[in-house]
């Protein structure tokens, strides 16, 4: 049997919250055993069968039960100062680990999964006679809306950080597939060619990032990512293979997100064309 990300969470949390639940039952009934501060109340009592009146340790485990959930049925109670002590830990324990578990477990069940990714690559791509530095988001959660993004590029020299390119702007609702491309032969983008390409050439790191933030369209939960790439990462290449088709009423449909990351080979001579010409700044 399979399990999403988020149930596979959800079912290690509960049974690490049951495992710490089963210690704190149990570990308070062996204390109220060995202390032997708790008896049968006398209306509880067998009567002529000392036997059935004596506290043994699934009484305790039960005892133990009741306190901790302050349920307090009134057949078994304290008899000592350290019994009725225990008992007010135990109450006390239980009130956190009550609040806590139902905290927790709340959050876990709303809140959004890690179904949000992008390329591995960075690809400089060539579209209608353009080079453009191009990521592919992916989600297979929930749609975000309001996305607003930041991509920045910087070299280190000197241990100083040189910040070489940074664009903000907001893009289209992130439902399934969404392309972020910056394009390079604009006025605009030419700085961050003429760094990518001295990076190719002189074997140097150029660093990036990208990143967004966003609202879950169900819930308004604000979502961020961020993912960081150098130049090791840049790859050329032409179009994205498909990853899903369109049916007769517009919807998509058979997802291959297998074909997330393929790209189509780009020309030598194209490749070469962007290595030779920085363009103009």
């Amino acid at each position: 049997m399979s399990f999403r990300f988020k149930t596979r969470e959800v079912l290690v949390f509960i049974l690490v919250s049951l495992g710490i639940y089963m210690i704190f039952i149990f570990g308070f009934a062996w204390i109220y055993y060995l202390t032997g501060s708790i008896e049968m109340t006398p209306y509880s009592k067998t009567i002529g069968d000392p036997k059935a009146n004596q506290i043994n340790f699934e009484k305790a485990v039960y005892f133990s039960i009741v306190s901790f959930h302050t349920i307090g049925f009134g057949d078994i109670h304290p008899i000592t100062q350290l019994g009725r002590q225990i008992v007010m830990i135990q109450s006390t324990i239980s009130l956190f680990f009550t609040s806590i578990f139902s905290g927790f477990l709340v959050y876990f069940v709303i809140k959004r999964p890690q179904d949000i990714f992008t390329t591995k690559k960075v690809y400089i791509r060539y579209r209608k006679q353009q080079y453009l530095l191009s990521l592919r988001l992916g989600n297979k959660g929930r749609d975000i809306i309001d996305l607003k993004s930041k991509f920045e590029a910087w070299t280190i020299e000197n241990n100083s950080r040189i910040r070489v390119f940074r664009v903000e702007e907001d893009l289209p609702d992130l439902e399934k597939i969404l392309y972020y491309d910056i394009n390079l032969d604009n006025p605009a983008g030419l700085p961050l060619r003429v760094a990518i390409r001295d990076a190719m050439i002189n074997k140097t790191l150029l660093h990036m990032k990208f990143s967004f933030i966003g609202n879950d369209i169900k819930t308004g939960e604000q979502v961020a990512y961020a993912k960081y790439y150098d130049s090791t990462h840049l790859r050329f290449g032409k179009m994205f293979h498909n990853v899903y088709s369109w049916d007769i009423n517009g919807r998509r449909k058979n997802f291959r997100w297998g074909n997330f990351e393929r790209i189509e080979t780009m020309e030598e001579e194209v490749i070469e064309g962007f290595l030779e010409n920085n363009g103009e700044l």
